[in-house]
């Protein structure tokens, strides 16, 4: 990987030293001050270059790197599945190649790399599978609940699998949380799909009895409290955004 690294800075000088011998412009011109250094010259940056100066030899040599790169731009890193601090597992990333200079097709590449996890924030709670998660006991409507747990650096909590799910009853439970509490999803009518700020989009529901239900005002998403009948714990409903209740954030950690 190194020895490709080298390579790849040995070329990027030589176009430099190319374009200033073809061109005659000054070296501080195409390193210029916007943070483009000699290591991050890339395709983009001499054709807007060329274009800049009005030198097409700039901009050809631009384009024609442009077309031998056959590899799209890498993917952000997946979150990283180690859950606690100390411990490490792997997060990936993926872009996708030309089978061949021609374009014939295209492949997948992966690449790999090792991360650790991150710790709790103190004010937080890990669960038993992991999760970092506070309850917060003030009421607040649903978007200032979100807004609490942004602050956080988190997110209203996305309960996406029974996982998770048994984590907060557990929790819930062990807090006696008995009031209802604002989780994440919401709706933009009555008959669209849920929407949530993080994790899985395809929606995990365990709902309370009649529920959901149809009025065009209840888009919120919540979770009711400890209730005496075991079958009426921690259930899902939809309410009205604006009513205020507890709420449970989660930071990814």
């Amino acid at each position: 990987m190194q020895n490709c690294t080298d390579t790849m800075m040995n070329l990027n000088k030589k176009i430099v030293i190319i374009i200033v011998f073809l061109v005659g412009i000054n070296c501080s011109t195409v390193l210029k001050s916007n943070g483009t250094a000699g290591k991050d010259l890339n395709a983009q940056t001499l054709i807007e270059l060329g274009r800049e100066l009005n030198e097409p030899l700039v901009t050809m040599i631009g384009m024609v790197i442009e077309n031998y790169h056959t590899c799209m731009s890498w993917t952000q890193w997946t979150e990283c599945s180690a859950r606690k601090s100390d411990f490490f597992s792997t997060r990936t990333r993926t872009r996708q190649c030309a089978k061949d200079k021609l374009r014939n097709g295209r492949h997948a590449e992966i690449e790999i790399s090792v991360c650790e996890g991150k710790p709790c924030p103190t004010t937080y709670n890990t669960t038993a599978n992991g999760f970092c998660i506070k309850l917060y006991t003030t009421m607040k409507t649903h978007d200032e609940a979100g807004s609490v747990c942004q602050n956080d650096g988190g997110f209203l909590i996305n309960i996406d699998s029974d996982l998770k799910y048994a984590d907060v009853k557990d929790f819930m439970i062990t807090n006696d949380e008995k009031l209802a509490i604002h989780i994440d999803g919401w709706r933009k009518n009555a008959t669209s799909q849920w929407e949530y700020a993080y994790g899985s989009r395809s929606g995990y529901f365990h709902w309370y009895k009649t529920f959901p239900i149809t009025n065009a005002d209840h888009l919120c998403l919540d979770l009711t409290g400890y209730r005496k009948r075991e079958n009426q714990r921690f259930l899902m409903y939809n309410d009205v955004c604006s009513k205020e209740h507890h709420f449970l954030c989660e930071v990814l950690i």
